[in-house]
């Protein structure tokens, strides 16, 4: 798993190229994709961009169906793989896997790892990004994909650029809020990871789930 994960600024005007390609078939706007790949850092996390957020920044309907259509394709093809993932028993490997990455973000991100009933990973996206202190984060976007990738759980992974993975009063309600938005969908919250460069934390492992 973690040979497949890559800094998105590796693959930034590939991933261009691709979106410009998708978004012309319902619109022809060089400008669009560089607004969304500045944004969101890589064309994965475009695809899981909220619609509401797509036409905020100039997508039209058409293009936002075909972003959708591809979605559901990956998700598909995903999903009838999933009988060769091995099941993830902790957050310790998802952690390891992701250290690398996140650990020297200049921002706080948010990733998802969606689950499926064997606790075998469906796919990583990312669900929220901000500032050096705080990540926008919406428990709705989350809940909406675990019910369209037909997740059982999630691991919420975000980092800390101060570099201390002690989680802060706002991690935890932030927290009980996903915890809650998911029990409502009957998922569940399998565990939330702290990643900061001196290391990580496991809110199952310190008992705060």
């Amino acid at each position: 798993m973690g040979a497949g994960l890559r800094a998105a600024s590796q693959h930034e005007p590939r991933d261009r190229w691709l979106l410009m390609r998708l978004l012309a078939a319902g619109q022809s706007m060089p400008k669009l994709a560089d607004r969304l790949i500045e944004e969101q850092g890589s064309l994965g996390s475009v695809l899981t961009t909220s619609e509401e957020r797509l036409r905020q920044l100039g997508a039209d309907t058409n293009g936002i169906a075909i972003l959708k259509l591809i979605r559901e394709t990956i998700s598909v093809v995903l999903e009838r793989g999933a009988q060769d993932r091995l099941p993830v028993d902790g957050g310790a490997a998802l952690a390891e896997a992701m250290f690398s990455e996140m650990a020297h973000l200049a921002v706080e991100q948010v990733r998802v790892a969606f689950l499926d009933a064997g606790r075998r990973l469906i796919r990583i996206e990312v669900m929220g990004s901000g500032t050096v202190h705080f990540a926008h984060v919406y428990p709705r976007e989350i809940a909406r994909r675990c019910l369209e990738l037909s997740a059982s759980s999630v691991v919420l992974v975000h980092n800390h650029p101060s570099g201390d993975p002690t989680p802060s009063p706002e991690d935890i309600q932030m927290t009980k809020r996903i915890r809650k938005a998911l029990e409502a969908i009957d998922a569940a919250l399998f565990d939330h990871l702290v990643i900061g460069r001196k290391g990580y934390i496991s809110f199952q492992e310190c008992g705060l789930i």
